[in-house]
């Protein structure tokens, strides 16, 4: 039956097993170790692999999806009549979006829209998710495109980094630039904002950024409904403090939780844990 088919690529970070519940096709970006070893993010390698070479003062650069490898999942996706959303990394970080957005232009008989998220990881997850359950609900193009922009707009973004030198080196720090320099012990609170990384506040020890971000959530939603995700790169001890102390407060029935994947994990390094909401 034809119907909506969501794309999305692989800094989503979402879970293997809500892509295979709610149909999701996922394209990976690579990562790429000197000239010839290329992997594909979230299939090839893991960020477990990633951090241990990043150790090792190994940092591999990443690359975007080709426009051929889009009009191929296009092509696919599209042969039973099936209209195509495919919602994608802030295009301030990476050319993904201008990927998709060429492969839409060489395949002018499809119904494919392509859109820019503004957002990286589980807040690009969150939206792709929605969008997915809509189109397995039978909403219309128009309806999901809606909530989609809706989403868009709205959707907070706040995460703990061990270090800015990750995001400095991948040219991702953005505008959080601004706390370069930092004093030892002091962790930056940095936040996305118009589809760039964007400074916060800097907090005294681990523990109180935690349950600043907390708060933040806390200030922002009050008692109402939210869709949320927490993440982390392979820091289960603040992971599960963070998800100790904001459960309370959740008021949605189904968090997300996710580990960044190999190119987020890459940009950030390890050690990052963060929070990702917004009201429903």
């Amino acid at each position: 039956m034809n119907g909506i088919k969501i794309v999305t690529d692989s800094t989503a970070d979402l879970p293997k097993e809500l892509v295979t519940k709610h149909e999701i096709t996922v394209i990976p970006l690579k990562i790429i170790f000197g000239e010839k070893e290329i992997f594909r993010d979230g299939i090839d390698i893991t960020t477990e692999q990633i951090y241990k070479q990043m150790e090792k003062n190994n940092i591999p650069g990443t690359s975007q999806p080709t426009p051929a490898e889009f009009v191929s999942a296009y092509k696919k996706l599209a042969s039973d009549g099936s209209s195509i959303i495919s919602i994608h990394i802030s295009s301030e970080m990476s050319g993904t979006y201008q990927s998709a957005r060429l492969a839409k232009e060489m395949l002018p008989d499809l119904d494919v829209e392509v859109i820019d998220s503004r957002q990286v990881s589980m807040a690009l997850g969150l939206i792709v998710l929605k969008a997915a359950k809509l189109a397995n609900e039978g909403r219309t193009k128009p309806e999901i495109l809606k909530t989609v922009d809706r989403i868009i707009s709205n959707i907070q973004v706040y995460f703990i980094v061990d270090t800015l030198k990750y995001l400095q080196h991948g040219g991702r720090i953005g505008k959080a630039e601004a706390f370069l320099g930092t004093i030892l012990n002091v962790k930056p609170i940095l936040h996305i904002k118009d589809g760039l990384v964007q400074p916060h506040e800097k907090i005294r020890s681990k523990t109180r950024a935690i349950e600043r971000l907390v708060q933040i959530y806390s200030d922002y939603t009050g008692s109402k409904k939210t869709m949320c995700s927490i993440v982390h790169g392979m820091n289960p001890a603040d992971f599960k403090e963070l998800v100790k102390k904001i459960t309370p407060l959740l008021m949605y029935d189904e968090p997300v939780f996710s580990t960044l994947g190999s190119v987020v994990g890459t940009h950030v390094g390890p050690g990052v844990i963060g929070i990702i909401f917004t009201v429903e």
